[in-house]
């Protein structure tokens, strides 16, 4: 074999084998490139998935805190109901009927009732079936 053929041989392993290497290359990257892409892939859908159940978790909190903000506005115009009949009651009670007696050693003494105290005597028995009522 002549100096030149054996430099063509030479040429032509290093050739075949530098192909091989880049065809090495070449799958490994795709590999590499299709690993990579699953990943994405999978942490793509983590993340869509945990985005979905945060918009969940923030949609329930915010009806809860729409209805809980209804029931404390329902019961605010309730309470103002209730306020508004005892004051419609009020000028009804006549003060010469909201008289006590009390009972001293030498005599009774009549005085005039706290009509307010009455009122609120009178709102604690029936708050309950005036809200029946109203409520219901």
């Amino acid at each position: 074999m002549s100096l030149e053929s054996i430099i063509q041989h030479i040429l032509k392993q290093a050739s075949f084998e530098s192909q091989q290497i880049i065809q090495q290359a070449k799958a490994q990257a795709e590999r590499i490139i299709q690993e990579a892409e699953q990943k994405a892939s999978q942490l793509y859908q983590q993340i869509i998935e945990r985005e979905q159940r945060l918009a969940l978790a923030e949609k329930d909190r915010l009806i809860v805190n729409a209805r809980i903000s209804a029931k404390k506005k329902i019961l605010a115009a309730k309470r103002e109901l209730m306020d508004a009949a005892f004051q419609r009651l009020r000028p009804y009670i006549q003060k010469d009927k909201l008289k006590k007696q009390v009972i001293l050693s030498d005599r009774i003494q009549e005085s005039q009732e706290d009509i307010d105290f009455y009122l609120r005597r009178l709102r604690i028995e029936y708050e309950s079936e005036l809200a029946k009522v109203l409520f219901v």
